[in-house]
């Protein structure tokens, strides 16, 4: 079960291949798994460098296509802002022996990390999911927390891996059997798939968790879920204020989702990708 539920949030956050998801369910210690499960952009407000530091933020999406622009983009950006400290998201699986290998298998963030260990700059992660997920526990009903949780998990499963409804749901089946495990507090509630249905009517009057996962929340369930993140923004933005504020002195490069870049950083090195 444990395997099962591993695999799943490898294959959230390391989309690129099944066979590379796979083998790392298979290698990966199960004390990673709340870590590889609490992971997601986030980073609505910019934030005040100290004095003598500058601070660079790059927009990504999620790649692991060695073509994209956006890794020519970033190599630019490296090489001209010359960063002595990078931040990047999700965890840190280091790099690759060569850059096609860590985009290939890791990504916007293993490139991120490739990048700095190239111009010898620091790496250091920009998300803590361990303390996210113990923000939201001190304002979240466990029921809620749980739902948020599970809703999120299943339905970036299936945009990772285009597993069908029967795959999502004994996916989920295997995530609720490990919950105390990876969502700590939830233990008494959600004990099942059935319940989680319950559970989910209680917030969204009509549709299904399954639906949710298959074609994404809609309705009272994206009100439910946006209301939430809304939290989980905060939370990041406050944390990038504190980083970016102790990095005295450093020439600081930002690489996180596009999609939440700070409103008016100092330097934006990319706001938007080009197609």
């Amino acid at each position: 079960m444990k395997t099962t539920a591993l695999l799943l949030a490898s294959a959230l956050l390391l989309p690129a291949t099944g066979a590379f998801a796979q083998s790392f369910a298979f290698t990966a210690p199960e004390a990673d798994l709340r870590e590889l499960v609490g992971c997601h952009s986030a980073a609505s407000h910019p934030a005040t460098p100290a004095a003598g530091t500058v601070v660079t933020y790059f927009g990504v999406e999620t790649s692991h296509n060695t073509q994209h622009e956006q890794f020519a983009r970033l190599r630019q950006v490296v090489e001209a802002s010359k960063p002595t400290l990078v931040f990047f998201e999700k965890p840190d699986l280091g790099v690759d022996s060569s850059e096609s290998l860590t985009i290939t298998r890791l990504g916007e963030s293993g490139y991120a990390r490739y990048l700095a260990q190239q111009h010898g700059a620091k790496a250091e992660r920009l998300d803590d999911p361990l303390a996210e997920y113990d923000y939201l526990r001190a304002r979240l009903e466990p029921s809620q927390l749980k739902l948020y949780y599970l809703l999120r998990v299943a339905r970036q499963y299936q945009l990772s891996t285009g597993a069908s409804r029967a795959q999502v749901r004994q996916a989920m089946a295997a995530l609720i059997a490990q919950s105390s495990y990876w969502l700590p507090g939830t233990e008494q509630v959600v004990p099942n798939v059935a319940a989680l249905q319950a559970t989910y009517r209680a917030q969204c009057p009509s549709g299904h968790w399954e639906q949710a996962a298959m074609a994404g929340p809609s309705g009272r369930a994206a009100t439910f879920m946006a209301a939430i993140e809304a939290q989980v923004r905060e939370y990041r933005a406050q944390r990038l204020q504190r980083q970016v504020a102790e990095a005295q002195g450093e020439r600081v490069l930002v690489v996180l989702d596009r999609a939440h870049l700070p409103a008016a950083p100092a330097t934006l090195a990319q706001a938007k990708p080009r197609r």
